[in-house]
């Protein structure tokens, strides 16, 4: 079992704890959802929010100082009933939460005028270790097509020969291969698309038919 929380506006706290900017207009509320693989999960009618009190331009990103989120989904696994010597190791370790997703998005609207969720980042926590995926540029994240080394495009814009599989970060542009990324880092430091300081290199290597996030 599990338990989700959807939370409008939220700003993140101590522990990855959420609480909402406007509690006036939304309540989260946590809702139980059984287990199992390749389920859809459908907020209960009632529960939303009207996103008529907001302009456009808060719905689509984060605030400016990027402590406020459009839109939290929190999933958490649920535990079991804990002996009171658990609860006290518990609240010894400042209430880190179990093993949990969090998804932070904004919202936009599409052609139709219809509104589609867009990833912002996610937070995973594992045996209480806290991680955050985020999305890699240069990759097809649509999941309409499977990732192929001989497609056009797919190739190392240094060296347009060998397939890209290093990410540069801050800015997350995949567009290199391993052996033009040690030499760029060396003489440029400085992506080849976007000219951001290279602070880091990481390698990824990747599955046909599987989009990554890092």
């Amino acid at each position: 079992m599990c338990n989700i929380t959807v939370s409008y506006f939220a700003k993140e706290g101590s522990n990855c704890a959420f609480t909402p900017t406007y509690p006036e207009i939304y309540k989260p509320r946590k809702i139980t959802f059984k287990k199992g693989l390749a389920q859809k999960f459908s907020q209960p009618s009632g529960t939303g929010i009207d996103l008529g009190f907001f302009e456009l331009d808060e719905l689509s990103k984060a605030s400016p100082q990027g402590d406020t989120i459009p839109l939290v989904i929190y999933a958490e696994a649920s535990l079991p009933s804990l002996s009171s010597s658990k609860v006290q190791e518990q609240q010894l370790q400042g209430n880190v939460p179990p093993n949990a997703q969090i998804t932070l998005a904004a919202l936009k609207k599409d052609k139709e005028g219809l509104f589609q969720v867009k990833l912002i980042k996610q937070i995973l926590w594992v045996d209480r270790v806290r991680y955050e995926l985020h999305e890699i540029y240069g990759i097809d994240s649509s999941g309409e097509t499977a990732f192929n080394d001989s497609d056009a495009g797919e190739e190392c814009v240094i060296c347009i020969t060998e397939p890209k599989d290093t990410a540069v970060l801050p800015c997350r542009h995949m567009c290199l291969c391993s052996e033009c990324a040690k030499e760029i880092r060396l003489q440029l430091s400085q992506c080849p698309i976007c000219r951001q300081q290279i602070h880091e290199l990481i390698e990824t290597k990747i599955n046909k038919g599987y989009s990554p996030i890092l």
